[in-house]
């Protein structure tokens, strides 16, 4: 048996001492790990983000600011010892394949071993709005992995790939590994074809919160496809980024979870989640949040009509809530569906301010009740 790994987001907003100092207090509270999102553009639209929807407005510009994850866990790296850091998650269209496996493996040595690179087939809002082309988004993720890892592997030699998406002709990377041991690779997997990229080339699955049937369902296909590429059955850990809503009365959980930026991070689901719980979809049928919303297009007007188009149903699903110790049971209950490190993100700022400091302390529960939790 094995303890449940439990891991935190990293700082992603100046000033840069108070990252280091989360870090390394995540650090001495016994995480396992600490995780930067890499973003351009955040996920709720600057014409919401005003003193009128949220106090945050009067203390933190927009919703888009954000560190570049590669240099904050680089210069988080250097003052930590033992925590795991995670790029949770960027993606090979933004990133070069060639330029983040030089990237990942130059922090991974700053780290000396301790770099996750999360990848992902990456959102609409960080591409489209910069002038990337987001077409085909999972057949570069794949194309460009395998990149990385020949070039990983390479040992310094000649290298030449003939691909639909990158080419290589004597490419070279001459940075060997941090002690000939590369970083683990996890993916952001949710579609069937994703699952199954993750089988055949992930280390780690790291999804957003669903139900623990649905990860055990979505398990199983990562594990089918590990074993049909001739990988052990345990050659990804299974993981998940989940956001959490948590207050000691349920009551003022339920108050926190109607509040307009909590359901605004539900945008980012698909349209059939909507669906099954009888909700018609905010953007329409068979669209993707995560592909298909770019919050900076958001007037006020436009952005409260698809915000109040997210029912209470689907915050529920979305996220883990409850007092401290409904949010540890729903963390079980994930595990006992195979989950096995489970990054905890608290928004419940986002709906009450002055729940910050209390939500914090909450939070420290979670991870008391947490600790005793053992995994096959």
């Amino acid at each position: 048996m094995a303890k449940l790994k439990l891991g935190i987001p990293g700082g992603i907003m100046p000033p840069f001492g108070k990252v280091i100092q989360q870090a390394q207090r995540g650090e001495e509270r016994g995480y396992d790990s600490a995780w930067w999102p890499c973003h351009l553009m955040g996920w709720h639209p600057q014409s919401v983000w005003i003193p009128e929807v949220t106090e945050l407005a009067k203390y933190q510009k927009s919703a888009d600011v954000y560190f570049d994850p590669i240099a904050a866990v680089s210069a988080v790296a250097a003052t930590t010892k033992k925590i795991n850091l995670g790029i949770g998650v960027t993606d090979l269209i933004r990133r070069h394949p060639t330029m983040l496996a030089q990237a990942a493996l130059t922090v991974d040595h700053v780290a000396q071993g301790r770099l996750i690179l999360g990848l992902g087939s990456g959102e609409q809002c960080n591409m489209t709005p910069y002038g990337f082309d987001f077409s085909q988004p999972v057949g570069k993720l794949e194309e460009g992995l395998k990149v990385m890892r020949l070039l990983w592997e390479s040992g310094g030699k000649p290298v030449t790939f003939e691909g639909k998406h990158f080419h290589l002709n004597g490419a070279v990377l001459g940075l060997e590994p941090f002690n000939g041991k590369t970083p683990p690779v996890w993916i952001a997997a949710h579609g069937p074809r994703m699952l199954q990229v993750t089988g055949r080339l992930a280390n780690g699955w790291l999804p957003t919160r669903m139900t623990p049937e649905e990860y055990g369902e979505k398990l199983k296909v990562i594990r089918e496809s590990a074993k049909q590429a001739g990988r052990g059955e345990d050659a990804v850990t299974p993981g998940m980024l989940a956001y959490v809503v948590v207050d000691e009365d349920r009551n003022e959980v339920a108050r926190l979870m109607d509040h307009l930026l909590v359901k605004g991070l539900c945008l980012l689901l698909p349209a059939e989640t909507f669906q099954r719980f009888g909700y018609e979809p905010p953007f329409g049928e068979g669209k993707v949040g995560f592909h298909d919303y770019i919050p900076s297009l958001f007037g006020y007007d436009d952005a409260m009509r698809v915000i109040k188009k997210v029912p209470r149903e689907v915050v529920e699903y979305f996220t883990l809530h409850g007092t401290p110790e409904d949010v540890a049971q729903q963390v079980q209950d994930l595990a006992a569906a195979g989950l096995r490190h489970v990054v905890l993100w608290n928004i419940t700022a986002f709906g009450d301010l002055t729940k910050a400091k209390s939500s914090y302390q909450c939070m420290d529960r979670v991870k008391d009740l947490l600790e005793r939790v053992e995994v096959a």
